[in-house]
């Protein structure tokens, strides 16, 4: 299409930074913690951006490491990507306006084309992955698997024993340049939008309900509940670093991960005994810091920013220490 692909790469792996173990159903256990704690709220698409801000960091040539200071077009376009695709065309907008005052998805269109090109992916990347999984799974019916066959071969005429991610972005990649141009804007042919609506249709009814997935969403709920609710326990004001330690026998990987956190986003490096205390990795640290170790609200934030940076691999390591403990 022409466009940036630097600009857009950077968009695309920067887009769910920060967006919480276990993909959305983490998002919304997040949000009700955050909620009836501290009556906060919680979203990933600004989450996301607050990360790449604020808590994102890199190496200076000093080996210290620093925040970001990336461009706004690959800020607003992290913080434009997901929402609804309500219409088959979708322009840039022309205004360049505070990133931090958009409140919901979809409330703006993205920046830049680019931006726009990655709202697009977002959408098609996972509609395929979903029904591969789904299948893998076994969860859906025989009935359901002659509708779905049925529905792509309307479009694609493939049969559904071929069809896997793969195949469907390919298709719908193809359209989209095929279709799309600056005086259309970002779009595809009618007959693959409607493709695109019947599929996420099809996925909502028959997979996303699923009764197999409430017992999931529930075991994504013990685990960020359980690793909030200790780290919660460990929180005395400005001896918090003292009574970690008390439980680094106890749960040693959320020890060593949680005091990092903490010596690289709260004020508690600033510290004299501390810094002096934990020079080798204070040292490392010329990032802006986010929190006051004195604010019980800073802290529970701090939790949940750190909860919320995890892959869904790591919070269940932490969890299983959890268990461990009580065998």
């Amino acid at each position: 299409m022409g466009l940036n692909t630097e600009l857009t790469n950077a968009i695309a792996m920067g887009h769910d930074i920060g967006h919480a173990p276990f993909g959305h159903a983490g998002e919304e256990i997040l949000k009700n913690i955050i909620s009836k704690e501290i009556n906060g709220t919680f979203w990933h698409e600004r989450n996301s951006l607050r990360f790449i801000d604020s808590f994102e960091t890199i190496q200076n040539d000093k080996g210290k490491e620093m925040n970001l200071n990336l461009t706004y077009a690959v800020r607003d376009g992290i913080i434009c990507h997901c929402g609804e695709v309500d219409e088959n065309a979708i322009f840039p907008r022309t205004e360049a306006i505070d990133l931090y005052k958009i409140e919901k998805a979809s409330q703006f269109s993205p920046f830049s084309w680019e931006g726009c090109i990655v709202k697009i992916a977002d959408k098609i990347s996972y509609l395929g992955r979903d029904i591969e999984d789904a299948l893998t799974l076994n969860i859906l019916s025989l009935s359901e698997l002659r509708k779905l066959n049925k529905l792509l071969k309307n479009t694609i005429n493939v049969d559904l024993k071929h069809v896997n991610n793969t195949v469907l972005m390919h298709e719908f990649i193809v359209d989209l340049c095929k279709t799309s141009s600056p005086r259309e804007g970002i779009k595809f042919s009618p007959k693959y939008y409607e493709l695109l609506k019947q599929v996420k249709e099809f996925n909502q009814d028959y997979i996303y309900k699923h009764q197999r997935l409430e017992t999931y969403k529930k075991y994504a709920e013990l685990v960020i509940t359980s690793i909030f609710q200790v780290a919660k326990d460990m929180y005395d004001g400005k001896d918090t670093l003292n009574k970690l330690k008390k439980y680094k026998r106890i749960y040693p990987i959320l020890v060593k991960y949680l005091r990092e956190w903490l010596l690289k986003f709260f004020d508690v490096r600033e510290n004299d005994e501390v810094r002096k205390k934990y020079r080798a990795i204070v040292n490392k640290f010329e990032n802006r810091i986010i929190y006051s170790i004195l604010s019980y609200e800073d802290y529970i934030k701090g939790i949940i920013d750190f909860i919320s940076g995890m892959t869904d691999s790591f919070a269940i390591r932490i969890f299983n220490e959890e268990i461990i403990r009580f065998l």
